[in-house]
């Protein structure tokens, strides 16, 4: 995984401490192991604004995960 950030929520006499994921910038992902079809969704999901159902999901199944896609809308 890569870099953590350590955070601090301060409440009433108790410190709750968190460990999450730093944002990784876009350089840090391998697109071009990317399927034309894959890129072609996320163009109409994020900018062309003509996805269908099927884009979307597609998309969700890229970053997610099919198994995890698959048992969300069972």
């Amino acid at each position: 995984m890569g870099e953590m950030i350590h955070k601090v929520e301060e409440q009433a006499g108790v410190s709750i401490h968190r460990e999450i994921p730093a944002k990784r910038s876009h350089e840090d992902f391998d697109i071009s192991q990317m399927s034309a079809e894959t890129r072609d969704s996320f163009k109409r999901v994020c900018r062309d604004g003509n996805a269908v159902p099927a884009d979307y999901r597609h998309v969700f199944e890229s970053v997610l995960g099919r198994g995890v896609v698959n048992n969300i809308l069972q």
